[in-house]
């Protein structure tokens, strides 16, 4: 005869198979390329998987966690553009941190502290507020590329890179940009996540290509050791 324990351990038998096989589908569909949200598909199908393996949790709990990992939501934004500028030129454009609020309109305002660290401030759409946050410049090879990350504890957890390359004979450069924005988990996280939509996606992206117009129509501007003025 099959005992109730018998029977419990059947159950959870099965919602471990089930959990493994759905996080691996999960997974699997992440890498279409049709796919959509491939972030959270990957990283709620990896938490199933190893859930399912590990067999610690009842199904129960596992939802829950399952939650929260969905609570967080990511943007990941990739733009390349050719400006029609020296490298070294362009580089330093960007280098200089307190110039991208001037062709990104979401960033009210960038602080440079020193040569790594700098506060950000992030205007919210409609102008009902504002996000700050303190970053860090964690990789640097200079008129190559740059990447930074926000510190522990910021309000938005975001990273960015931006890579240079020469093109047109050496004559203008080719601009890569990478950002992320994470929410934060939890309520904190709720104000965020509404944020991240492709309505908002589509104007970040618009203003990184603004940089373009921004570096062909002042040259050399705000750029340390430079005393010209703006050609606006």
């Amino acid at each position: 005869m099959h005992t109730n324990r018998d029977k419990l351990m059947s159950a959870a038998t099965c919602q471990r198979v089930a959990s493994v096989a759905g996080g691996i589908m999960l997974i699997g569909s992440a890498f279409n390329r049709n796919s959509s949200n491939r972030f959270l598909k990957a990283a709620v199908g990896c938490f199933l998987a190893y859930k399912g393996i590990a067999g610690k949790r009842t199904f129960g709990e596992m939802y829950q966690s399952i939650e929260k990992v969905a609570a967080g939501r990511s943007l990941n934004i990739r733009v390349s553009m050719v400006v029609n500028k020296p490298r070294e030129e362009v580089y330093a454009m960007w280098r200089n941190l307190s110039n991208l609020p001037l062709f990104m309109r979401h960033l009210q305002r960038v602080e440079e502290q020193d040569e790594l660290y700098s506060n950000w401030v992030m205007e919210l759409p409609g102008k009902v507020g504002t996000i700050q946050w303190h970053a860090e410049i964690v990789k640097e090879r200079e008129g190559e590329m740059i990447a930074w990350q926000s510190l522990p504890g910021s309000s938005i957890d975001n990273a960015g890179k931006v890579g240079f390359r020469d093109s047109l004979g050496g004559q203008g450069t080719t601009v890569d940009v990478v950002l992320t924005y994470h929410a934060p988990l939890g309520r904190a996280g709720e104000q965020v996540a509404r944020l991240f939509t492709p309505v908002f996606k589509r104007m970040l992206e618009e203003e990184i290509r603004g940089f373009k117009d921004f570096v062909e129509t002042n040259s050399m501007v705000n750029v340390p050791g430079s005393m010209q003025g703006y050609n606006s």
